[in-house]
Protein backbone atom coordinates (compact mmCIF):
# COMPACT_ATOMS: atom_id res chain seq x y z
CA UNK A 1 0.00 0.00 0.00
CA UNK A 2 2.68 2.23 0.97
CA UNK A 3 3.95 2.04 -2.42
CA UNK A 4 0.99 2.96 -4.24
CA UNK A 5 1.27 6.02 -2.20
CA UNK A 6 5.07 6.61 -3.10
CA UNK A 7 3.61 6.44 -6.83
CA UNK A 8 1.29 8.76 -6.27
CA UNK A 9 3.16 11.23 -4.41
CA UNK A 10 5.73 11.10 -7.57
CA UNK A 11 3.26 11.73 -10.24
CA UNK A 12 3.32 8.24 -11.03
CA UNK A 13 -0.49 7.84 -11.09
CA UNK A 14 -2.41 10.52 -12.78
CA UNK A 15 -6.31 11.23 -13.17
CA UNK A 16 -7.59 13.22 -16.45
CA UNK A 17 -3.84 13.77 -16.78
CA UNK A 18 -3.68 15.54 -13.82
CA UNK A 19 -1.82 14.89 -10.59
CA UNK A 20 -4.06 13.96 -7.68
CA UNK A 21 -3.54 14.07 -3.62
CA UNK A 22 -3.88 10.86 -1.78
CA UNK A 23 -6.88 11.52 -0.56
CA UNK A 24 -8.55 12.21 -4.04
CA UNK A 25 -11.85 9.84 -4.26
CA UNK A 26 -12.37 8.49 -7.73
CA UNK A 27 -15.18 9.87 -9.79
CA UNK A 28 -17.38 8.08 -12.18
CA UNK A 29 -15.98 8.47 -16.03
CA UNK A 30 -12.11 9.30 -14.51
CA UNK A 31 -9.22 8.71 -16.34
CA UNK A 32 -6.75 6.93 -14.71
CA UNK A 33 -2.76 6.60 -16.07
CA UNK A 34 -0.58 4.04 -14.47
CA UNK A 35 3.50 4.61 -15.07
CA UNK A 36 4.48 0.70 -15.21
CA UNK A 37 7.84 1.24 -15.12
CA UNK A 38 7.41 2.85 -11.65
CA UNK A 39 4.98 0.24 -10.65
CA UNK A 40 6.38 -0.53 -6.86
CA UNK A 41 7.63 -4.47 -6.48
CA UNK A 42 6.00 -6.93 -3.66
CA UNK A 43 9.44 -6.87 -1.89
CA UNK A 44 10.59 -3.50 -0.52
CA UNK A 45 14.38 -2.88 0.77
CA UNK A 46 14.93 -2.29 3.90
CA UNK A 47 17.83 -0.17 4.98
CA UNK A 48 20.32 -1.73 7.06
CA UNK A 49 20.24 0.60 9.80
CA UNK A 50 23.43 1.43 12.24
CA UNK A 51 23.50 2.17 15.72
CA UNK A 52 23.08 5.24 15.37
CA UNK A 53 19.87 5.41 13.13
CA UNK A 54 18.29 2.67 14.78
CA UNK A 55 18.48 5.29 18.35
CA UNK A 56 16.82 8.15 16.64
CA UNK A 57 14.12 6.23 15.22
CA UNK A 58 13.77 5.04 18.84
CA UNK A 59 13.68 8.48 20.26
CA UNK A 60 10.87 9.46 17.27
CA UNK A 61 8.28 6.69 18.08
CA UNK A 62 6.60 8.52 20.88
CA UNK A 63 3.16 6.28 21.21
CA UNK A 64 2.37 2.81 19.66
CA UNK A 65 -0.20 0.19 19.83
CA UNK A 66 -0.93 -2.82 17.47
CA UNK A 67 -2.26 -0.61 14.84
CA UNK A 68 -0.52 2.73 14.80
CA UNK A 69 2.44 4.36 15.50
CA UNK A 70 3.26 8.18 16.16
CA UNK A 71 6.30 9.70 15.90
CA UNK A 72 7.99 13.18 17.06
CA UNK A 73 9.79 14.10 13.52
CA UNK A 74 13.15 16.29 13.70
CA UNK A 75 13.30 19.46 11.86
CA UNK A 76 15.33 19.18 8.78
CA UNK A 77 14.10 15.51 7.87
CA UNK A 78 12.23 14.61 5.05
CA UNK A 79 9.31 12.40 5.09
CA UNK A 80 10.46 10.12 2.35
CA UNK A 81 12.74 8.90 0.01
CA UNK A 82 13.48 11.21 -3.22
CA UNK A 83 13.88 15.14 -4.40
CA UNK A 84 18.05 14.07 -3.67
CA UNK A 85 17.28 12.49 -0.16
CA UNK A 86 17.87 8.22 -0.52
CA UNK A 87 15.97 8.21 2.46
CA UNK A 88 13.58 9.73 4.73
CA UNK A 89 11.66 8.99 8.10
CA UNK A 90 9.11 7.21 6.57
CA UNK A 91 12.44 4.33 5.18
CA UNK A 92 14.08 4.66 8.40
CA UNK A 93 10.69 3.46 10.50
CA UNK A 94 9.70 0.84 8.05
CA UNK A 95 13.56 -0.67 8.00
CA UNK A 96 13.29 -0.62 12.30
CA UNK A 97 9.81 -2.22 12.68
CA UNK A 98 11.01 -4.57 9.84
CA UNK A 99 6.81 -4.22 9.02
CA UNK A 100 6.19 -3.90 5.11
CA UNK A 101 2.53 -2.64 5.79
CA UNK A 102 3.85 0.24 7.51
CA UNK A 103 3.11 3.96 5.95
CA UNK A 104 2.62 7.10 7.30
CA UNK A 105 -0.99 8.74 6.31
CA UNK A 106 -0.13 12.07 6.43
CA UNK A 107 3.02 14.13 6.20
CA UNK A 108 4.79 17.49 7.71
CA UNK A 109 7.34 19.65 5.72
CA UNK A 110 11.35 18.95 5.64
CA UNK A 111 11.66 22.02 7.82
CA UNK A 112 8.25 21.37 10.15
CA UNK A 113 9.03 19.33 13.75
CA UNK A 114 6.74 17.16 15.66
CA UNK A 115 3.67 14.66 15.25
CA UNK A 116 3.08 12.00 12.21
CA UNK A 117 0.87 9.17 11.98
CA UNK A 118 1.68 5.97 10.74
CA UNK A 119 -0.09 2.37 10.59
CA UNK A 120 0.86 -0.65 10.87
CA UNK A 121 -1.68 -2.47 8.27
CA UNK A 122 -3.91 -2.09 5.76
CA UNK A 123 -7.09 -2.03 7.28
CA UNK A 124 -6.05 0.90 9.43
CA UNK A 125 -4.37 2.78 7.13
CA UNK A 126 -7.50 2.82 4.86
CA UNK A 127 -9.65 3.80 8.38
CA UNK A 128 -7.25 6.74 8.96
CA UNK A 129 -7.17 8.06 5.30
CA UNK A 130 -10.98 7.51 5.59
CA UNK A 131 -11.14 10.63 8.85
CA UNK A 132 -8.76 12.53 6.99
CA UNK A 133 -10.62 13.07 3.98
CA UNK A 134 -13.78 13.12 6.75
CA UNK A 135 -11.92 15.78 8.40
CA UNK A 136 -12.25 14.08 11.71
CA UNK A 137 -8.95 14.35 12.95
CA UNK A 138 -7.95 17.49 14.62
CA UNK A 139 -3.86 18.76 14.38
CA UNK A 140 -2.78 21.72 16.72
CA UNK A 141 0.54 23.28 15.67
CA UNK A 142 2.62 25.51 17.84
CA UNK A 143 4.12 28.55 16.05
CA UNK A 144 6.66 31.19 16.94
CA UNK A 145 5.78 34.08 14.52
CA UNK A 146 7.62 37.32 13.91
CA UNK A 147 5.96 40.52 15.66
CA UNK A 148 3.20 41.30 18.85
CA UNK A 149 -0.52 39.87 17.76
CA UNK A 150 -2.77 42.21 19.57
CA UNK A 151 -5.70 39.72 19.26
CA UNK A 152 -6.48 36.46 21.43
CA UNK A 153 -7.93 34.57 19.13
CA UNK A 154 -8.06 34.87 15.07
CA UNK A 155 -9.21 33.25 11.64
CA UNK A 156 -7.48 33.23 8.50
CA UNK A 157 -9.36 32.32 5.58
CA UNK A 158 -7.36 32.08 2.07
CA UNK A 159 -7.23 31.01 -0.95
CA UNK A 160 -3.99 29.28 -2.18
CA UNK A 161 -2.18 28.04 -5.25
CA UNK A 162 0.73 26.03 -5.62
CA UNK A 163 2.81 27.98 -8.99
CA UNK A 164 6.25 26.61 -9.48
CA UNK A 165 8.06 26.68 -5.69
CA UNK A 166 5.98 28.44 -4.46
CA UNK A 167 2.21 28.65 -2.33
CA UNK A 168 0.77 32.05 -3.23
CA UNK A 169 -2.34 33.62 -2.38
CA UNK A 170 -4.97 34.20 -4.52
CA UNK A 171 -8.32 36.30 -4.01
CA UNK A 172 -10.97 33.19 -5.19
CA UNK A 173 -10.93 29.76 -6.05
CA UNK A 174 -10.62 30.81 -9.78
CA UNK A 175 -7.36 28.83 -12.02
CA UNK A 176 -7.53 26.04 -9.37
CA UNK A 177 -6.83 27.81 -6.08
CA UNK A 178 -8.07 26.24 -3.05
CA UNK A 179 -9.67 27.19 0.21
CA UNK A 180 -7.78 27.31 3.62
CA UNK A 181 -9.03 27.90 6.79
CA UNK A 182 -7.22 28.08 10.21
CA UNK A 183 -7.53 29.07 13.84
CA UNK A 184 -5.19 30.91 16.23
CA UNK A 185 -4.85 31.40 19.54
CA UNK A 186 -2.70 33.69 20.86
CA UNK A 187 -0.43 31.86 23.96
CA UNK A 188 2.03 34.29 24.86
CA UNK A 189 3.39 38.11 23.40
CA UNK A 190 7.08 37.90 23.50
CA UNK A 191 9.13 41.47 23.20
CA UNK A 192 8.93 40.80 19.37
CA UNK A 193 7.63 37.49 19.05
CA UNK A 194 4.42 35.82 19.47
CA UNK A 195 3.75 32.30 20.51
CA UNK A 196 0.96 30.27 18.54
CA UNK A 197 -1.55 27.45 19.15
CA UNK A 198 -3.33 26.93 15.25
CA UNK A 199 -5.65 24.48 14.49
CA UNK A 200 -5.78 23.60 10.75
CA UNK A 201 -9.25 22.46 9.34
CA UNK A 202 -8.16 21.98 5.91
CA UNK A 203 -4.57 20.30 4.80
CA UNK A 204 -2.79 22.45 2.04
CA UNK A 205 0.70 22.55 1.05
CA UNK A 206 2.57 25.35 3.28
CA UNK A 207 -1.29 26.47 4.45
CA UNK A 208 0.32 28.25 7.91
CA UNK A 209 3.65 29.38 6.41
CA UNK A 210 1.95 30.96 3.82
CA UNK A 211 -1.31 32.45 5.60
CA UNK A 212 0.72 33.99 8.69
CA UNK A 213 3.30 35.47 5.80
CA UNK A 214 0.60 37.09 4.71
CA UNK A 215 -0.24 39.58 7.68
CA UNK A 216 3.50 40.32 8.06
CA UNK A 217 3.63 37.81 10.66
CA UNK A 218 6.00 35.18 9.13
CA UNK A 219 7.11 32.14 10.89
CA UNK A 220 10.46 32.56 12.91
CA UNK A 221 13.46 30.61 10.72
CA UNK A 222 10.89 29.87 7.60
CA UNK A 223 13.15 31.26 4.80
CA UNK A 224 10.98 30.71 2.08
CA UNK A 225 8.16 33.36 3.10
CA UNK A 226 10.14 35.07 5.85
CA UNK A 227 13.25 36.94 6.15
CA UNK A 228 16.88 35.45 6.50
CA UNK A 229 17.71 35.33 10.06
CA UNK A 230 20.17 33.53 12.36
CA UNK A 231 17.78 30.93 13.71
CA UNK A 232 19.15 27.42 13.16
CA UNK A 233 15.39 26.01 12.84
CA UNK A 234 12.01 26.99 11.63
CA UNK A 235 9.53 27.74 14.59
CA UNK A 236 6.35 25.24 13.17
CA UNK A 237 5.76 22.16 15.75
CA UNK A 238 3.05 19.76 14.61
CA UNK A 239 1.85 19.30 18.62
CA UNK A 240 -1.17 17.53 18.97
CA UNK A 241 -3.04 14.95 16.91
CA UNK A 242 -6.62 14.65 18.75
CA UNK A 243 -9.12 11.33 16.78
CA UNK A 244 -12.27 11.28 18.75
CA UNK A 245 -13.36 7.47 17.20
CA UNK A 246 -10.63 6.08 18.54
CA UNK A 247 -9.89 8.00 21.71
CA UNK A 248 -6.64 9.33 20.96
CA UNK A 249 -6.15 12.43 22.24
CA UNK A 250 -2.04 13.04 21.95
CA UNK A 251 0.14 16.20 23.37
CA UNK A 252 3.75 16.69 22.81
CA UNK A 253 5.15 19.51 25.27
CA UNK A 254 6.39 22.83 24.62
CA UNK A 255 10.01 22.37 22.88
CA UNK A 256 13.00 24.47 24.79
CA UNK A 257 13.78 25.75 21.77
CA UNK A 258 10.47 28.37 21.41
CA UNK A 259 10.34 29.48 25.02
CA UNK A 260 13.69 30.06 24.99
CA UNK A 261 13.68 31.96 21.17
CA UNK A 262 10.43 34.07 22.51
CA UNK A 263 12.02 36.97 23.99
CA UNK A 264 15.54 36.65 22.03
CA UNK A 265 18.40 38.74 23.59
Amino acid sequence: MSGIFKMIRKGNVKVNRKKRKLNYRLQEGDLVRVWEASAPTAVKTLLTLSHDEKKLVKNCIVFEDDNIILCNKPAGMVMHAGSNHKYGLSELVLSYTQNPHFTFVHRIDKMTSGLVMGTKNLKTTRKLSALIRERAIEKRYLILVQGQIEDKYFTLDTYLKTEEDRVRVHPDEKDGAKRCTSTFTVLKNGTKRSLLEATIHTGRKHQLRVQLATINHPIVGDLKYGKKENETEMFLFSQCLIIPSLNIHFNLPVPETFTQALSPN
